[in-house]
């Protein structure tokens, strides 16, 4: 079950977003000068393996904010990057304390690692009054109202948006226009950078599986989904998931080994 807040404490958490939005804009330039928004963790991610990434993360900084008519906000949410070496299919787990219903997107860079974003490219103003990326999309396809700042050849190196998945409330119109839809969803263009997209939420958990992703740099961005809640701790697990014929290859040399071992077992048992 949900935990809910006083009508007066989510106006004042309206009132402290707001402000802090505002101290974000007077000194963007200067704390951003490498990129629009910095990067949290990174790793590399091979056939078998796995990335883990932790943090803590604020009621709304992913979506349900109505300071923002429910848009992200780039800098109080966490950004991971990882390297995937081998291609293959890709699950992403986020799973938050009770106080944290998470959001998160991933979107393809392809050769090379995100790279921050250029603050307010083009001009870009949300529907609340705020430039990007202290407001941005993170539920559209690249080249949509509030990607600019990070869509390769305009503000960034984004190639394209994959997918989202939302735990918390449903909006039909974000500040730029965008659904933000309870549930996983698939919202890639193409199948340049993968063969399909699943997942699925919880209360305090969102998932987001990818088929045959391609080796290439991957960017995910995790925030809360509720404004009604508190927020909390959240940990982020990518596992690279082996192929079946891998799997087949793997338990058929488990299998020799365990045959081999028996009978030099047996042999020794023999006598001369």
């Amino acid at each position: 079950m949900l935990k809910m807040t006083s009508t007066k404490s989510i106006k004042n958490n309206i009132i402290v977003s707001a402000a802090i939005i505002s101290m974000s804009a007077l000194f963007s330039t200067s704390v951003y000068a490498a990129g629009a928004t910095g990067i949290d963790g990174t790793g590399d991610l091979h056939s078998g393996g796995s990335v883990a990434f932790s943090g803590f993360g604020l009621t709304s900084s992913y979506s349900d904010n109505p300071a923002l008519d429910n848009s992200s906000w780039a800098h109080t949410g966490s950004w991971y990057t990882f390297h995937n070496h081998d291609a293959g299919n890709v699950s992403i787990m986020v799973r938050g304390d009770s106080g944290f219903a998470p959001g998160v997107s991933v979107w393809a860079s392809g050769g090379a690692e995100f790279d921050g974003g250029t603050t307010s490219f083009g001009g870009e103003i949300s529907t609340a009054g705020f430039g990007t990326p202290h407001s941005f999309n993170s539920t559209g396809a690249m080249g949509d109202s509030g990607t600019l700042w990070m869509a390769d050849g305009l503000g960034g190196n984004m190639k394209e948006t994959l997918g989202y998945a939302v735990s918390g409330p449903s909006h039909a119109v974000g500040g730029w226009g965008e659904s933000i839809i309870n549930g996983a969803h698939d919202v890639s263009l193409t199948n340049t950078f993968e063969s399909g997209v699943s997942g699925g939420v919880g209360a305090n958990h969102a998932s987001l599986s990818f088929d045959g992703l391609s080796a290439g740099w991957y960017t995910v961005y995790v925030g809360g989904t509720n404004h009604s809640l508190s927020g909390g701790e959240f940990d982020v697990v990518i596992t690279a998931v082996p192929e079946a014929e891998t799997w087949a290859m793997l338990l058929i040399g488990l299998g020799i080994i365990g045959w081999r071992s028996r009978k030099l077992k047996n042999e020794k048992m023999i006598p001369a």
